[in-house]
């Protein structure tokens, strides 16, 4: 089990050992103490930060908080160290201005996502697949369900209640000062499970290109030259895979490809494709967030409003981070009524999979309950041209591109035509090429290198 914080640098540039209390001897505090510590301090210093709204500006009164602490302890012959003093004094940062003992480990870039299963079980997930266990979170759930709640209303792009009354919570955090843009994605649930859980998920690449991909394993060369043609030729892509598969990474690689003065819109449950935040790739960009309803049922605004508002706002592509019950049909007409080239991305196990995923996600919103299946195949079938699906590498943890599915109007069956433009052939199930498109043409107009969909000049760079 790692011990919270981690021990950082000491001392940091503006932190001198002369601002802290001499000891006569050194006399750590344990996870336990620590937590308490910073608890006690906290509500010390709570009407001394009541106005400040920045780390910087607030680390005078913490220390100022942290030196009282001490004094006190000195006065029952505890002596506390200058290295625990100052880490004293970043863990009551980290508690008013960030993810509280988190943070160390949300700053880490090798870790992708941290689960905690009440208070006092904390995992700790990395990008090569170890996971390990992690110090406990609060002193209670109580504790823990506090700073959820705390976490929804002041960290939150859009501010979230976590209550007995809505007890699941889906929000988008702001990443915290010095974080680079690393932005989490909280999901947390209580009352409807026997202890409170939640689940973060770092955003680790945000700014990232088909350059990218290729570096990372996630596309060979022949796989990002067909995708980059096929963002210029304005195809309407969906991006399918399972959990952790890497979807949301490679629709933001898939629009840098896109001309940054091109006006577009993302629409999302939750910020996280963060288009607008990205100047240098997206000049014009128009990003929607739904929104949930207050404690009283009211001034809900979901993605199936907020997508014919959207067409209202001169949009030539919409992305959608992920397409549910509520948005499927909206999502559908969208590309249908004047935006080519939109992309969007769906939880599947399959490229295959991604049809009856449709049909399911389309009949369980309000709307499409009575529409049939065959109406449905051909809706996506006139509406979606390529899907890219995606998995991971259960050795290496690599994402990479499996399958790439050309999409068609239904032929001899109520099914979608398909073509299997590249098939799961390579190296542990990676994407080699199998059947030339029908959207060659479209493709080689926009670039594409038809001499790419020969295997020979298809091969993975995988160690």
């Amino acid at each position: 089990m790692s011990s919270w914080p981690p021990s950082p640098q000491w001392p940091p540039a503006d932190l001198q050992a002369d601002e802290f209390v001499r000891p006569p001897q050194q006399n750590d505090l344990d996870d336990a103490a620590m937590r308490e510590a910073v608890r006690a301090i906290s509500d010390m210093v709570a009407d001394d930060l009541k106005e400040t709204t920045d780390r910087k500006s607030a680390r005078q009164a913490v220390q100022a908080g942290v030196q009282r602490w001490v004094q006190d302890r000195l006065r029952d012959d505890v002596a506390i160290s200058f290295a625990t003093q100052r880490r004293l004094v970043d863990a009551v940062l980290d508690e008013r201005f960030e993810l509280g003992m988190l943070t160390p480990y949300i700053r880490d870039s090798r870790v992708e996502s941290i689960d905690v299963n009440g208070h006092d079980e904390v995992w700790i997930t990395y990008s090569d697949g170890t996971c390990e266990e992690g110090p406990a979170l609060a002193a209670s759930d109580e504790d823990l369900v506090r700073k959820i709640q705390m976490w929804a209303l002041h960290k939150a792009y859009a501010p979230r209640e976590f209550s007995e009354a809505n007890p699941l919570l889906n929000a988008a955090l702001k990443p915290g000062e010095g974080d680079d843009g690393v932005g989490v994605r909280l999901s947390a649930s209580m009352s409807v499970t026997p202890r409170p859980y939640a689940s973060l998920r770092c955003h680790r690449l945000v700014d990232v290109t088909m350059s990218d991909l290729h570096r990372l394993g996630t596309v060979s060369r022949s796989v990002r030259a067909f995708i980059e043609a096929a963002v210029k030729a304005r195809l309407n892509i969906m991006i399918s895979g399972a959990t952790a598969a890497g979807k949301t990474t490679a629709l933001r690689a898939f629009s840098s490809v896109i001309d940054p003065m091109e006006r577009i819109a993302t629409l999302e449950s939750d910020f996280e494709l963060f288009f607008h935040q990205l100047r240098h790739r997206h000049r014009n960009v128009v990003a929607f967030q739904a929104r949930q309803p207050n404690s009283e049922g009211a001034g809900a605004i979901s993605l199936n409003d907020l997508i014919p508002h959207s067409l209202r706002k001169n949009i030539k592509r919409i992305f959608v981070g992920e397409v549910r019950a509520d948005e499927i049909t909206a999502m559908f007409e969208a590309m249908n009524t004047g935006h080519p080239g939109s992309m969007c991305t769906i939880h599947a196990d399959g490229a295959e999979e991604v049809f009856n995923r449709i049909v399911m996600l389309w009949t369980r919103g309000p709307s499409g309950v009575h529409t049939p299946a065959s109406v449905i195949h051909l809706n996506t079938g006139m509406t979606i041209n390529l899907v890219v699906h995606l998995r991971m590498d259960p050795d290496t943890h690599t994402r990479f591109v499996s399958e790439v599915l050309e999409v068609m109007a239904p032929g001899d069956n109520d099914l979608p035509s398909r073509n299997t433009v590249y098939s799961p052939t390579g190296p542990a199930g990676r994407a080699m090429p199998d059947i030339t498109p029908q959207c060659l043409d479209r493709l080689i107009a926009a670039g594409f290198d038809p001499a790419l969909l020969d295997a020979r000049n298809a091969t993975w760079e995988v160690t």
